[in-house]
């Protein structure tokens, strides 16, 4: 055997090696932010979904953050400082999954409550729910920094407070004080923003604070708080809204928050009202139906809801018992995880995993 063949040979089988480690992991990661001015870290089993703290969590943050993202790369998050209107950059552990900030902390708008990237990473666009506007900040995929566009501030109603973006780089804000979605193209070489063609869109319901994507990306969702109604929509090429027949339709009490699950179609609402957590089939006009089980019971005051990356468990946090409730996923709805729900150090505010 040539020396060349014994080396590429030998470099195979370690990419073998790897992606079968990889594959198999038997845990991934989950940070949660706290009201407390904290970032809890934790381990997810992927059998059983039960929560371990990691080494050093929780982890100092900003004033009152409300939002976490975590890059496509995996290798930063970036939480939104409500109370002190900026955003901070934390560079993750891979191996440990420990987080460490890296100053400085970057201004937004006032309130900063909402993160979405666009699926390649290269731009961050942040909800500024207290000065109406969406900033838009370009990153250095190497350092984590970020950069705002030229034109951010973007106008943006009164409130936008929960943000969604689609494969076909639209921007989605709703406005839980004006009760509509503004809908934006995002240009993909400035990251520039441009109404879509009759935004904004009224969800037909009142104080919209969520809003989501199916998994399919052909629909789209808000949780009307005050009106107890859940607003679905169907997305034309151009990014514009048409609401689904039957729409807004009837919710538990006070849905504050929805999602989507991945790879499926269906989608949870968390009902801050009532308590509960709502499951919903989608038809494939996007009509949500309750699915089987449906509601469960969560903890006080739920605030959101978080599926897990891999879709097997979700997550509801519960602001007024300070807690996360957890569910497995399966045919025959949502099954409670042992130990849920899982006591954190102050109301938890929002909850992201990565592989």
């Amino acid at each position: 055997m040539s020396r060349n063949h014994f080396w590429i040979t030998a470099l195979l089988l370690a990419v073998v090696a790897c992606w079968s480690a990889c594959s198999t992991a038997p845990s991934h990661l989950a940070y949660v932010t706290l009201s407390n001015n904290q970032v809890a870290a934790y381990r997810v089993d992927n059998s059983t979904g039960l929560l371990t703290p990691i080494a050093g969590s929780p982890y100092p943050a900003g004033v009152f953050p409300t939002s976490m993202a975590i890059h496509p790369s995996g290798k930063f998050a970036y939480v939104a400082n409500t109370g002190e209107g900026d955003i901070a950059l934390f560079a993750i552990n891979g191996a440990a999954g420990a987080l460490k900030e890296v100053p400085p902390r970057v201004l937004t708008g006032t309130n900063p409550t909402s993160l979405a990237f666009r699926s390649d990473g290269n731009e961050l666009f942040v909800a500024n729910a207290g000065s109406g506007t969406l900033s838009v900040f370009s990153i250095n995929t190497r350092t984590g920094n970020l950069i705002p566009i030229s034109g951010s501030p973007f106008s943006c109603g009164r409130a936008p407070v929960s943000l969604a973006i689609s494969s076909s780089n639209v921007l989605y804000a709703a406005d839980s004080s004006s009760n509509v979605v503004f809908a934006f193209a995002i240009d993909t070489t400035t990251g520039g923003l441009t109404a879509v063609p009759g935004s904004p869109f009224p969800v037909g319901g009142s104080n919209p604070n969520s809003v989501a994507l199916d998994a399919s990306g052909k629909f789209l969702y808000t949780a009307n708080l005050l009106s107890n109604t859940i607003s679905g929509f169907a997305i034309a090429s151009n990014g514009s809204l048409t609401p689904v027949p039957g729409s807004p339709f009837a919710s538990e009490s006070g849905p504050i928050s929805v999602a989507a699950a991945p790879g499926s179609e269906f989608i949870y609402v968390a009902n801050q009202g009532s308590n509960t957590l709502s499951k919903f089939a989608l038809s494939s006009s996007g009509v949500p139906s309750p699915a089987a089980g449906s509601p469960v019971s969560v903890g006080r005051s739920p605030v959101f809801v978080a599926p897990d990356v891999n879709g097997n468990f979700v997550f509801v946090g519960n602001g007024l018992s300070a807690n996360l409730s957890e569910f497995a996923v399966n045919s025959s709805g949502l099954a409670k995880v042992d130990q849920s729900p899982y006591a954190t150090p102050s109301a938890p505010t929002s909850l992201a995993t990565i592989k």
